[in-house]
């Protein structure tokens, strides 16, 4: 191992006059090297950043000065940290502040991994100059839908655990506190993390007793006061400025990551739109069977499930890869390699040139019953098929007993929330052939409600001859963003309407002897807010009311899910 100059609280000027503080890490005092930048809110010293220093180690081993900066009003930064919107600026004067180093040879790259990823996102939509490549891991397309709401609802237990324990907890080191109420509030909010997790009592969520000390995480409240899309979230959506980027990205993501979804747009609307023939050309899309965090732990276990090290990926040797083409000029995977690597469940790698995949079939299947898909006992069936004329299946959602999120983690057996009867459930019969079905899922729902506003939510499900259920994606839809983000519209109580739940996608073979499932419901707590079905928005509802739903699946109303199935040949 190399000597290694480490500098520590370097200040970075900001054009508004803040000044960032980063800790710089290099070999001489005299050469220029290639950078490599890592713009945190978590604290640039903080244990888990442990893994991630392996991997500084062997950047500034294999020849780069790396560089890791506390976010503006994060620990030794100044200013005020508004997640999101502040890492613009704050990203390109930053880039750029390394390039023009003495110690810097001019050509920046950006590393790290979920809000860490969106750093690097957000820098990347302001196209500073001497930003040469990118690595976002396990990140976001859209800071609205896929990471603060998603399909209109709030992502309850992601949000509130994420601003407690990572954002508001450590804040509570610079409050004008003593130890004894420092270590108290600290445990409030741990604790009210947790009771929220297991209650839906509290209402309205808008005035959830979660950060009551001023100032600890305020943009909590001012997220809960933005649920429809618009100028608040445009300003910081990675989608609408794809055209904007100009750097090559190498997009990392998991099939049961807290953002599917995020790597999986980046990479088709980047390699489709951005400024440059080269950071067209340059896009990389690596996608396994991951959850949030396990990558960078290099553990394999997805919940109940464990696919083995085949799964899993050299993450700091891939990373250096990547930075050592665009930045170093070597000629090595990136160049060898498909664009597209992905892993497909009980199959293993797949090397593709596009995403989705070239020569997907778009194959629907279409929900059947005789009027009682009420839970596993019922008659729901799934089939290629367009139904006839068929009875609607009816439930009632009751916001006070909300379907529980199973799986939100990993894979997960979903026959206890299959059991109840406000779960529709549809089968196809045991397969006779493997099917592989690797590619963006939707479902296409034509229901009604006795409510004005409720939810629709949908799983997909791979049933083994044992019967474990294992879930493979899930999404959900807010009636009142049927037809658009920005504009929500109710409904007319018992009006039929067709509802298009994006499941984000999966990378499976289903197995002979295996069945698909599919799922419908009205909540899936408390991965999201529950839906009061009063009309009144979510987070501002004091009150709830049951509705009545009814799922159609006639001549008129075929309502399906459509799978993107892989021809044999392709297998």
């Amino acid at each position: 191992m190399a000597d290694i100059i480490i500098e520590k609280n370097l200040p970075v000027p900001m054009r508004d006059g803040v000044v960032l503080r980063a800790d710089l890490y290099r070999q001489s005092r005299s050469a220029r090297y290639p950078v490599l930048l890592e713009r945190t809110p978590y604290g640039k010293t903080f244990p888990r950043m442990v893994l991630d220093t392996v991997h500084v180690l062997n950047a500034v081993e294999a020849g780069y000065a790396v560089v890791i900066q506390d976010c503006r009003g994060r620990f030794a930064s100044e200013g005020e940290f508004v997640p999101f919107l502040c890492d613009i600026n704050d990203g390109y004067d930053t880039v750029e502040w390394c390039a023009g180093q003495s110690w810097s040879n001019g050509r920046v790259g950006m590393f790290g991994t979920s809000y860490v990823g969106a750093t690097q996102l957000l820098a990347a939509i302001a196209a500073p100059p001497h930003l040469s490549a990118i690595c976002p891991v396990v990140s976001a397309a859209d800071f609205h839908n896929g990471w603060i709401y998603e399909g209109g609802a709030f992502r309850l237990a992601f949000v509130a655990a994420w601003a407690a324990q990572f954002l508001a907890v450590p804040h509570l080191d610079h409050l004008p506190l003593s130890p004894e109420q420092r270590e108290r509030e600290r445990q409030n909010l741990l604790d009210s993390v947790e009771r929220l997790r297991r209650t839906v009592s509290h209402m309205p969520l808008a005035e959830l007793p979660l950060f009551k000390l001023e100032g600890l995480a305020p943009y909590f409240y001012d997220w809960l006061a933005h649920p429809d899309d618009g100028e608040y979230w445009q300003r910081v959506n990675i989608m609408a400025h794809h055209d904007r980027v100009r750097a090559p990205a190498l997009h990392m993501g998991g099939w049961y990551d807290l953002f599917v979804a995020g790597a999986l747009h980046n990479f088709a609307g980047m390699r489709k739109h951005a400024a440059t023939e080269r950071a067209r050309a340059g896009q990389r899309l690596l996608f396994g069977p991951w959850v949030h965090g396990s990558l960078q732990s290099q553990l394999s276990p997805i919940g109940e499930r464990d696919y083995g090290w085949r799964s899993l990926v050299p993450l700091s040797e891939t990373k250096l890869g990547w930075f050592d083409h665009w930045l170093r000029d070597i000629d090595n995977w990136v160049v060898s390699e498909a664009p597209v690597r992905v892993y497909v469940m009980n199959k293993g790698w797949r090397h593709e040139r596009e995403w989705p995949l070239e020569g997907t079939q778009w194959t629907r299947y279409y929900l059947h019953s005789g009027g009682r898909a009420n839970s596993l006992s019922g008659d729901g069936r799934l089939s290629p098929d367009p139904p006839p004329s068929q009875p609607p299946d009816v439930f009632l959602y009751n916001p006070l007993n909300p379907v529980p999120s199973i799986g939100a983690g990993g894979i997960y057996d979903q026959r206890s929330v299959e059991a109840r009867s406000d779960v529709l459930v549809y089968s196809t019969p045991p397969l006779t052939e493997a099917l592989e079905v690797t590619g963006p899922v939707t479902v296409a729902l034509y229901a009604s409600s006795s409510a004005p506003d409720t939810d629709f939510t949908a799983k997909l499900v791979d049933v083994a001859p044992n019967g474990y259920a294992a879930n493979l994606c899930d999404g959900l839809l807010r009636a009142r963003y049927r037809d658009s983000w920005e504009h929500a519209e109710l409904m007319h109580p018992g009006e039929v309407y067709q509802f298009t739940i994006d499941l984000n996608g999966t990378g499976n073979v289903f197995l002979p002897g295996h069945q698909i499932r599919l799922e419908i419901s009205s909540s899936n707590f408390p991965k999201f807010d529950r839906n009061p079905n009063t009309g009144e928005p979510a987070a501002m509802a004091r009150s709830t009311r049951p509705a009545v739903q009814s799922v159609f699946h006639d001549s008129q109303h075929a309502s399906h899910v459509v799978l993107p199935v892989i021809p044999r040949g392709d297998r």
